[in-house]
């Protein structure tokens, strides 16, 4: 036993004189990353100096930095008991286990683990067909255990659930994608050993969306010559590329007469031909998908109608004559005339038999047939051609000829003109023609006939308008300048002049013969006269009536007279014309003469007129509607009175009251008369204040003289608006009299009394009712037996009783 203490401690001492090395990190593993450069200390603590070395996983001793056989791994001496492993960009190649040593044999290992960094892998975007199940990647280059966690915008992914699955290290799985899941996608990894590091990803997810075509082309029918358009809108994701192509599947690009726009969407073809007929294909793909979507149109290209250039035709009255219509060019095209722009129907038109419209040559050709050429048809007239291209027309002239007539509805119709010497005249016909005519007159003195031209005294100024009027001015200086003119028209139609006259009689002018008068009404200071026209009146309308009348004042006879203008206002044959000013009973002398233009005429015979003794006035007239625009006022007009009595009238005096048209004679209730408003005599308007709305009224009114007041003018009116509608008050007792109490009780005795007696003869065949009809209406009597035999069914049945002894 003492012997092998011995040996232990003899071991002892040699090691404890030999030392040790230590490492610093001391191990014996050391984890490192390779993004950083690893340093390792070898120390030997011992007597003796002595410098560790270093061994790598090959068992190679570890050169000596400098020396340029390193590979990356190299040691240093920084003392003679320390020695540096260095390790400069670290390498997978550069894991296993380093040795530290000394020449005594101490040693001390150490195991190098590297790690790669953490490193995640994702392309972006990621593209899935909607509506299938999508895969999102995201690759982790790592040693480690590592915890993935996934993020849709800011919404972390909590766990696998319906729509995601995560179980998946190196994916993200979204059932039945949408597009709600289109977006950014966050992939995030963390170790969970080794260095724990971490690292995230955005990744960008795109939802494929087949295109649809949600406005696609539509058909056109279009113009040769004009521009067409197409449209097409298609929705997708990523937005359709639109492409354009022929029914031949050639694809369309711009040219001169292509144009696409809008990123495709529009489709402009210009100056279109036939040629350009056919089908257009708008198609619409989704980069990524095979899917298209095509919307097919259809272009119909029209050629417009050019018609046939119209013509200027000249026919003779009477002729027969036939325009053409047709088209040069174009499809076939619907033709038509048209005057005044009004069709003319195929056939016999209705307001004119002898014009035909005829379609010939299976309607490519219209013809317009005039039988019998009229004046009233020169004019113009349109053919009219339409087809689905568009419409064209050409205007053809009819130039109708005739020699000159007169045109009875500007020609006057008497036939004749007046005048009167030194006065200026004008004598005018008014001629149609075609051509034009040329104009001249003569005048026929005794059996001479002259032209006007050629005579100096008085001077004749002829002159014409463009509408077909001749005329002729001059002044009549002596009297044969009262003769028979004669206008002439002459025009040349086919090389033949055709020549037409016409007379007008120019008349020297005359006084009016007397007029018919009577006395029409008498009043006291006025008479109304009845005057009829004279018939002769000197040629000339009649202007006026001079009115004479004759009076004796003082003894002595006074003569006035008035002129009055003619009025020609009644239907009658007659007017009637009313001398005022004059004085009450007396009588007149009065006479009448007409006057013309010219001259006044021969007075009437005397008639005499006598006016009416002095009275108060005559009743005003209103002339007031009888409805008011107001609610609660109303606006009286008035004539003064047709005679005032034979005194001046001084005032004018209104009154009125509420009336019911039910009760027109009647003043209502609380309808008395207003107090009399008096008017002073200039006024003839008068304004009623303080009137209840929708409330019938009459009024009236009166003139007043020094001889008193005067007969009345009435009007019933009504105020505007709508009634308002009574308010319902509570009932108030009525206390009855005594004698009216009394009376009710008597008579409800007496019919209790009745009902009593009535009751007893049906019950018991007595009473006063029984004996009344016992002896009155032949009732039998009580105790007695009857047979009653009924004849007759109608409804008035006779009964015939017979009574016989008990």
């Amino acid at each position: 036993m003492d012997s092998l203490r011995i040996l232990l401690f003899a071991l002892a001492y040699v090691r404890l004189s030999y030392g040790a090395v230590s490492l610093a990190p001391q191990g014996p593993t050391l984890e490192k990353g390779m993004t950083e450069d690893i340093v390792i200390l070898c120390t030997y603590s011992g007597d003796d100096d002595l410098r560790p070395q270093w061994r790598d996983p090959q068992n190679n001793v570890v050169p000596l930095a400098g020396t340029g056989v390193s590979g990356g791994v190299a040691v240093t001496h920084p003392t003679t008991t320390i020695t540096k492993l260095e390790i400069t960009n670290p390498q997978e190649s550069h894991e296993g286990q380093y040795t530290c040593f000394t020449t005594d044999g101490e040693q001390k290992s150490i195991n190098l683990v590297l790690y790669p960094p953490l490193e995640l892998e994702a392309d972006s975007p990621q593209s899935f067909e909607i509506y299938r199940n999508a895969r999102v990647l995201c690759k982790v280059n790592s040693k480690a255990n590592v915890l993935y966690e996934w993020k849709f915008g800011e919404l972390a992914i909590a766990g696998t659930n319906a729509k995601y699955n995560i179980e998946h290290k190196e994916y993200l799985e979204i059932v039945n994608i949408s597009s709600q899941d289109d977006g950014t996608y966050e992939c995030s990894a963390t170790e969970t050993t080794g260095l724990v590091a971490s690292d995230s990803i955005d990744i960008r997810v795109e939802v494929l969306v087949p295109p649809k075509i949600t406005l696609g082309p539509e058909d056109f029918n279009g113009t040769e010559g004009k521009n067409a358009e197409f449209k097409c809108i298609a929705t997708g994701n990523p937005p359709p590329v639109l492409r354009w192509t022929t029914s031949g599947n050639q694809v369309i690009e711009s040219t001169d007469r292509f144009t696409i726009e809008d990123s495709g969407e529009k489709l402009i073809i210009n100056d279109l031909r036939k040629a350009d007929e056919g089908s257009y294909i708008c198609t619409a793909t989704v980069e990524k998908l095979t899917i298209t979507a095509q919307r097919v149109a259809t272009l119909r290209v029209f050629i417009p109608p050019v018609v046939q250039e119209g013509i200027e035709k000249s026919a003779l009255e009477n002729s027969r004559e036939t325009l053409s219509c047709n088209t040069v060019s174009g499809d076939k095209s619907e033709l038509t005339w048209r005057r005044f722009g009004e069709d003319m129907p195929v056939g016999v038109q209705p307001t004119a038999a002898d014009i035909e419209v005829q379609s010939l040559q299976d309607g490519s050709r219209l013809d317009l047939i005039f039988s019998s050429v009229k004046r009233s048809y020169n004019g113009s007239y349109e053919c009219f051609a339409k087809n689905a291209g568009g419409e064209a027309s050409a205007i053809s002239n009819l130039t109708v000829n005739f020699p000159p007539v007169i045109d009875k509805k500007r020609q006057d119709q008497q036939g004749a003109y007046t005048g009167w010497i030194g006065n200026e005249m004008t004598l005018t016909c008014y001629w149609l023609a075609n051509p034009p005519a040329q104009y001249y007159w003569v005048i026929k003195r005794n059996t001479q006939v002259t032209n006007l031209t050629d005579i100096s005294d008085p001077v004749f100024t002829v002159f014409s308008t463009a509408d077909g009027a001749s005329s002729v001015s001059f002044t009549p200086g002596k009297s044969e300048d009262f003769s028979v003119y004669t206008c002439y028209a002459y025009n040349v139609i086919d090389g033949v002049e055709q020549v037409a006259q016409h007379n007008i009689d120019f008349r020297s002018a005359g006084a009016p013969d007397a007029p018919n008068v009577e006395v029409d009404t008498n009043r006291p200071t006025s008479i109304t006269l009845r005057i009829e026209e004279p018939e002769y009146t000197g040629g000339l309308d009649i202007i006026s009536y001079n009115i004479t009348w004759k009076f004796e004042s003082r003894g002595e006879e006074v003569v006035k007279y008035e002129v009055f203008d003619y009025k020609n206002e009644d239907d009658e044959d007659f007017e009637r014309y009313v001398i005022e000013g004059l004085d009450s009973e007396k009588p007149y002398k009065i006479q009448v003469a007409a006057k013309n233009e010219y001259i006044l005429g021969e007075q009437s015979e005397e008639v005499i007129g006598r006016t009416l003794s002095s009275r108060p006035p005559y009743a005003p007239k209103i002339t007031s509607p009888q409805t008011s625009e107001s609610e609660t006022e109303y606006t009286l007009e008035w004539e003064e009175p047709a005679d005032n009595g034979g005194a001046e009238i001084e005032a004018y005096y209104i009154q009125y009251w509420e009336y019911d048209p039910n009760r027109p004679n009647e003043v209502i209730e609380n309808g008395d008369k207003s107090s009399v408003q008096k008017v002073d005599k200039v006024y003839r308007k008068h304004i009623i204040p303080e009137l209840e709305k929708a409330t019938d009224y009459k009024v009236e009114i009166w003139a007043s003289s020094t001889l008193g007041d005067g007969n009345r003018d009435i009007i019933a009116f009504k105020t505007a608006g709508k009634k308002n509608l009574p308010t319902v008050k509570p009932a108030e007792s009525v206390g009855l009299e005594k004698g009216t109490i009394i009376g009710i009780v008597i008579a409800a005795f007496l019919i209790v009394l009745i009902v009593v007696d009535i009751s007893c003869c049906i019950v018991n065949d007595c009473g006063m009712t029984m004996c009344l009809c016992v002896h009155c209406c032949g009732r039998q009597a009580p105790g007695t037996k009857a047979t009653e035999v009924e004849l007759g069914d109608n409804l008035n049945a006779v009964k015939y009783t017979f009574v016989e002894d008990r």
